[in-house]
């Protein structure tokens, strides 16, 4: 199931929905190449690969950028939401090192359980991120970048 934008995940921080909404259609991406690949994923490993580099580094810009709004806004919890940022970072950094050593990419089988741990987790760690610590912040913005 597809992950899709909704309001409810407005921060009304234009710059952060930009990047928010673009991380869906991200995470979107690497979901769509698994649905229409399942069971032959290795064929499209360098699909899979560019997908989930592509998600890293965005991933990377836009905690910079949101950090940077929170920093300008004093937001008092900012080191602790600094904290998940690193966390998350850390995580897809491991995944990502999972994915390309190794054999992964040539076994079916475990492609399929890794993307299907993948997207669950991305899908559930950027909605779960975005509506409860990113609204923590978003009352005490008043100076965008």
């Amino acid at each position: 199931m597809i992950a899709n934008w909704d309001v409810k995940y407005e921060t009304n921080i234009s710059e952060i929905d930009s990047q928010h909404k673009k991380l869906f259609r991200l995470i979107n991406q690497i979901e769509t190449i698994y649905e229409e690949n399942q069971n032959h994923l290795s064929a499209k490993s360098k699909s899979l690969v560019d997908a989930v580099s592509e998600l890293e580094d965005y991933t990377l810009s836009h905690f910079l950028i949101e950090e940077r709004v929170m920093e300008l806004n004093q937001y008092p919890d900012l080191e602790a939401h600094k904290k998940q940022h690193d966390r998350f970072t850390d995580k897809i950094l491991e995944l990502k090192n999972r994915l390309t050593s190794g054999t992964l990419l040539s076994n079916d089988l475990e492609l399929n359980q890794f993307f299907s741990d993948l997207i669950g987790f991305l899908r559930l760690w950027l909605t779960n991120h975005i509506l409860q610590e990113d609204m923590n912040y978003k009352p005490f913005i008043k100076h965008n970048l």
